[in-house]
């Protein structure tokens, strides 16, 4: 995975890994409008160290539990000046924020990315205090 080679297309796919069906209805308004912008995506991006294997833990649990106990970005979108960290929200609040402002900062530490980062809030409702609140933190925020 690099800003050179998303594993997906700027297009809609068939299945979003990590998305829910509200989460997709966001997701395909958002492409159609916007997509033409990046040139990739990827999904379901992890993030972190994930919490540490429990003592007599056997081997394929603990991989398990390293899978999924990692953060898991939703989307992370290229083009070829930033690499965007993608929050996609039905009615996204303070919480999507601190998602943004917490995956910046593993996606950074994790993959020391060549190209500067970009949070964005992608969700379906508009609301005057998360606007203001992802301006003040330099997040871009659409509601489609």
């Amino acid at each position: 995975m690099s800003a050179l080679t998303p594993r997906f297309s700027n297009e809609r796919l068939s299945h979003y890994p990590h998305m829910f069906p509200l989460d997709i209805e966001i997701w395909e308004r958002f492409l159609d409008k916007h997509g033409s912008i990046y040139n990739g995506f990827d999904y379901d991006v992890k993030v972190g160290h994930g919490a540490p294997p429990l003592p007599d833990m056997s081997e394929n649990f603990a991989r398990m539990q390293d899978i999924l106990s990692k953060f898991r970005i939703d989307v992370v979108g290229y083009d070829s000046s930033f690499i965007y960290i993608i929050e996609v929200k039905p009615e996204a609040s303070t919480v999507a924020i601190g998602q943004i402002v917490s995956y910046l900062n593993l996606y950074e530490r994790d993959f020391s990315p060549t190209l500067p980062l970009r949070g964005v809030i992608v969700t379906d409702r508009e609301l005057p205090d998360i606007r203001y609140l992802t301006s003040e933190y330099n997040i871009d925020y659409y509601v489609v």
